[in-house]
């Protein structure tokens, strides 16, 4: 269900008061650069790992005058050949986002990567293909990410979505009653998409829909205000820390689908570089609502 095009459970009962309501979403939208946002009722999700038991009391520590055991196992084989897991399926409430490709181009245009490449909203390829043609190898953990590398169009635009999805994270925990930790993130970069959703094994409460309920666009005004994107630590964040730190947009990592790398506020905002960007070290990039307000000629 998108937010520029309410259905009856999210709307209101007036005709023109939901026709001005979507029309005020679709203004604050084009600002932040979405193309689409919406509330996904049913996301699901199933987690997995495998489950640890003490197999036997050696070999141990001493602590406190006490031997404690220490040997952890894996779960017995079972008969038929398998090892036991756990597993938990949900289907909780998420916000989905979706940021305008043209944007997203305008705004690496206005970066300058070192792989920068043509591409117009007419032709056939979408963004994304050429993107994916761009695409830089993690690695397991991030391990491949360089630090201080070239400027790339597809770590700049995963870190654009990464941290873009914080700041909804931080958003939405602020007005929801929600807490940070309770909620999660998916990244999907070569639709230029993010999901944040809540992942607590609790009954949803419908915390997200009640949260466009209660406030609506003024959510969006929320993440328009430049205070949103300001840090307590001021110029060491973003000399130091690549615009990233514990006290404004990093969360616990239980939430972060990347172990909080590849954030930066200046992606959004403007400012230092990333770590990842050794190309413009020194120098000023744009940011993402800078380029699109500059766009709207806001």
């Amino acid at each position: 269900m998108l937010f520029d095009a309410l259905d009856a459970h999210l709307g209101p009962e007036n005709p023109e008061e939901k026709v001005r309501l979507e029309q005020e979403t679709r203004h604050r939208m084009n600002q932040l650069g979405m193309a689409e946002m919406g509330l996904i009722r049913e996301f699901d999700l199933c987690r997995f790992t495998y489950g640890f038991t003490r197999m036997r009391a050696e070999p141990s520590f001493e602590k406190r005058n006490m031997q404690m055991p220490v040997r952890l196992s894996l779960f017995s084989w079972l008969s038929n050949g398998r090892k036991p897991i756990y597993a938990v399926e949900q289907a909780n409430e998420a916000l989905y986002v979706r940021l305008d490709p043209v944007q997203v181009y305008r705004w690496l245009k206005a970066v300058g990567p070192d792989d920068s490449f043509a591409w117009d909203a007419g032709n056939k390829e979408s963004l994304g293909a050429h993107l994916l043609e761009h695409a830089v190898p993690f690695g397991r953990f991030l391990s491949k990410v360089q630090k201080d590398g070239p400027a790339s169009s597809y770590l700049y635009v995963y870190t654009l979505l990464h941290t873009y999805a914080h700041v909804l994270i931080k958003g939405v925990a602020e007005h929801s009653g929600l807490d940070v930790s309770s909620l999660g993130e998916y990244l999907f970069p070569a639709d230029f998409a993010l999901v944040v959703y809540r992942n607590g094994t609790t009954m949803d409460l419908g915390n997200l829909s009640s949260l466009w309920r209660n406030m609506g666009y003024r959510f969006l005004d929320y993440l328009l205000e430049p205070r949103t994107l300001l840090c307590n630590s001021g110029t060491t964040c973003d000399q130091f820390s690549g615009g990233a730190c514990p006290d404004c947009i990093m969360v616990p990592e239980t939430s972060c689908v990347a172990s909080n790398q590849l954030l930066s506020r200046a992606v959004l905002s403007g400012g230092e570089p990333p770590r990842e960007d050794g190309t413009h070290r020194g120098q000023r990039i744009s940011g993402f609502l800078e380029v699109v307000n500059g766009s709207l000629g806001a």
